[in-house]
C-alpha cells in the first residue's frame, strides 16, 4: 500500500509540474457590498474593461466532498442551494473506505473537480505535492463574507509557507463532543443481569464477559470498529474505539507528553496495555471476529438487524440504524443506551476537545472555474442561516434564552442533510446556530444526549486540548503523516488479529523513524516550541 501511494504522490507531483505554476489568479480589488442573492458582479480590475470572469452564464460546478450515506445530488438540500446561489452543482463523494487513495488517484489522473472539500490531513498531502491553487486573492476580490467569518486561527492553519491562503476552513462548532460512542442494546443487557452501563475499561470487561458467558455465539458481543466520516471527524479512522483509547490517555495521534516532548501514540506509556487489552478481547471472543474487514455498512448491519449487542458508532450511525431497529426489532427508547469515554483503571481519561478544522476546501491549481466557486461559497455564506436552519416560523423558533429550537418534522426534512454542503461559515453566528442541528432526530439527540451533554455537565476534565488544532501547513507533516497514520493503523490491526506482537514494536517503530515519523516530530517539537514560548 505504502508503495501505491508514493507512486500516487509521483504522478500527483508529476502532473502539477507539467501544469506549470500558472495557477488562476485575481485582482486584490476588496469585493463591493453585495446581496444574499447575486455574490459579487461587480470589475475585478476597480477600473478600466477587463471582463468580469462573472459575467455571463454561471457554470455547473463539480464538487467532491466526504462520504455519506444519502446522494447530494438528489437530496432535497441540493435545489435549496441551487435556487439560492444560482449555482447548479454536480456532487461526486468519496468511498467510506480507502478515501484518501481514491483522492490521490483522481487527482494524479487529472480529475477536472471545480472544487473539492477534504480532511486536513489530506488537505496537507495536496498542498505538499504543490496541487492546490492560492487563494487569498481570490478570497479578497469574491469572499469577503468568507474572510470576515472565519477567526484568525482558522486562517493561520490554512496558509502556506509563502503566507498565501490554500484552503477554506470549517471549524467544528461545538468545542467538545464525544464523536464516536457505543450503542448498547439494554434489552439484551437487561436479560442477562446487567442493569448499568459500564463506565470504566474493567466495568466495560466485565459486561463483555457476562453476555458472552450468558448468551454464547448467538450473537456478536461488540462489533466494530465504526468507521464512517463525521461533521467533527472527517477524516479520522479509528481502528481501535476512541472510548476505549481514552481509559489509556491516548487520545490522538500525535500528543505532548508532561515534559513538554512531542510524542507519537505508539511512544505512549500505555500504548502497550491498550493493546493486550484488545488482544484479550479478540482472544475471549468478545470481539468481533471480522473487526479488521469490517466497514461501516457492515457494522451498522450487525447492529440494525439484531446480530450484535454492543457496536461503535457515531450520530450519523444512530441516524440510520435506530428507526431500523424500532421498526423491524419492536424496540423503543428504553431498550438503547450509550456508552461514552471509559475511565481507566486507575482513572484516567481523556478525549480530545473537538475545537479545531475538521474539513477543508480547495481549488485544484488546473480547475477552470476558481473565481465562480469562491463566489457560490460567499453567497453560501450570507445565507447561513436560512441554508442551514430555516426559516423562522416555519424550520425553527426562538425560546426565550434566544435558542433555536427546530420544528420538526418540518426541519429534520427540509434541512436535515445540509450540514454536508458547508464549506464556511460565521463561525461565532454558527456556533449559536449548530446545537438545533442536533435536534433534528431523535436518533441523534438521545446519544448526543447521553453522552456529551452528560459529560460536559458532570465530567467536563476528560476532554483536552487539540494541541496542534490550528498548526499550519508543515512540509513533513504534509509529506509523511497520512502514510505514517495507515502503517500504524495496519500494525494495530495486525496485533490485535495475532499475525503480530507487541515483541515487533522496535521493528515498527524503526520503519516509522525511516519513512518519515522522526522528522515529523522534529519539525512539530520546533512549532509547538515556538507556538507555546518554550
Amino acid at each position: 500500500m505504502k508503495k501505491i501511494l508514493a507512486l500516487l504522490l509521483v504522478a500527483v507531483m508529476a502532473m502539477f509540474a507539467l501544469a506549470g505554476c500558472g495557477g488562476n489568479q485575481t485582482a486584490t480589488t476588496p469585493a463591493p457590498s453585495q446581496s444574499s442573492q447575486t455574490g459579487n458582479t461587480g470589475n475585478t480590475s476597480g477600473g478600466g474593461d477587463q471582463k468580469n470572469p462573472l459575467d455571463g452564464p454561471k457554470p455547473v460546478l463539480k464538487y467532491l466532498g466526504y462520504n455519506v450515506s444519502f446522494d447530494p445530488n438528489t437530496d432535497p438540500m441540493a435545489k435549496v442551494y441551487e435556487e439560492t446561489t444560482g449555482y447548479k452543482v454536480e456532487y461526486h463523494v468519496l468511498p467510506a473506505e480507502n478515501a484518501d487513495e481514491k483522492l490521490l488517484m483522481d487527482v494524479s489522473s487529472g480529475a477536472d473537480y471545480d472544487v473539492m472539500q477534504v480532511s486536513p490531513s489530506q488537505f496537507q498531502t495536496l498542498l505538499a505535492q504543490g496541487a492546490l491553487m492560492p487563494l487569498t486573492d481570490l478570497l479578497n476580490t469574491y469572499g469577503q463574507d468568507i474572510l470576515k467569518g472565519v477567526s484568525e486561527d482558522s486562517w493561520k492553519a490554512m496558509t502556506g509557507s509563502d503566507g498565501q491562503i490554500y484552503g477554506i476552513p470549517y471549524k467544528y462548532p461545538h468545542p467538545q463532543e464525544i464523536t464516536t460512542f457505543m450503542v448498547a442494546r439494554m434489552d439484551l443487557l437487561k436479560k442477562a443481569g446487567i442493569n448499568k452501563l459500564p463506565e470504566t475499561i474493567d466495568e466495560f470487561y466485565n459486561t463483555l464477559k457476562t453476555l458472552k458467558a450468558y448468551y454464547g455465539d448467538q450473537y456478536i458481543i461488540f462489533t466494530g470498529p465504526f468507521r464512517q466520516a463525521s461533521e467533527a471527524g472527517a477524516g479520522v479512522s479509528w481502528d481501535i474505539p476512541q472510548t476505549i483509547t481514552s481509559a489509556f490517555g491516548i487520545y490522538n495521534d500525535w500528543m505532548v507528553d508532561d515534559n513538554g516532548k512531542v510524542i507519537y501514540m505508539t511512544e505512549h506509556e500505555n500504548f502497550p496495555k491498550m493493546i493486550e487489552f484488545m488482544q484479550k478481547l479478540m482472544r475471549e471472543g468478545l470481539l468481533d471476529r471480522d473487526w479488521a474487514v469490517n466497514n461501516t455498512t457492515t457494522v451498522n448491519e450487525k447492529l440494525s438487524s439484531g446480530k450484535a449487542i454492543i457496536a461503535c458508532s457515531n450520530r450519523t450511525g444512530t441516524l440510520v440504524t435506530t428507526p431500523v431497529m424500532m421498526d423491524t426489532l419492536g424496540l423503543d427508547w428504553s431498550d438503547f443506551g450509550y456508552i461514552g469515554a471509559l475511565k481507566g483503571s486507575d482513572g484516567t481519561c481523556k478525549y480530545m476537545r473537538t475545537e479545531a478544522i475538521n474539513q477543508v476546501t480547495c481549488i485544484l491549481k488546473n480547475a477552470k472555474n476558481p473565481e465562480h466557486v469562491i463566489n457560490w461559497i460567499n453567497i453560501k455564506q450570507q445565507n447561513q442561516l436560512y441554508l442551514n436552519i430555516g426559516v423562522e416560523g416555519t424550520h425553527f423558533t426562538y425560546d426565550e434564552n434566544g435558542e433555536i429550537n427546530p420544528i420538526n418534522p418540518i426541519f429534520a426534512e427540509e434541512r436535515g442533510n445540509s450540514y454536508w454542503y458547508l464549506n464556511s461559515t460565521d463561525e461565532a453566528a454558527f456556533a449559536k446556530q449548530w446545537p438545533s442541528r442536533v435536534r433534528k432526530s431523535q436518533a441523534m439527540w438521545e446519544p448526543f444526549d447521553a453522552v456529551t451533554n452528560y459529560a460536559n455537565k458532570h465530567t467536563p476534565e476528560i476532554f483536552v486540548p487539540n494541541t496542534f488544532a490550528f498548526m499550519p501547513s508543515l512540509e513533513n507533516y504534509s509529506k509523511y503523516n497520512q502514510s505514517l497514520f495507515k502503517s500504524t493503523s495496519d500494525f494495530i490491526l495486525q496485533l490485535m488479529a495475532g499475525t503480530k506482537s507487541l515483541n515487533d514494536l522496535n521493528t515498527f517503530m524503526k520503519d516509522w523513524q525511516n519513512n518519515g515519523g522522526e522528522k515529523v516530530r522534529a519539525e512539530m517539537q520546533a512549532w509547538y516550541d515556538d507556538f507555546y514560548g518554550k
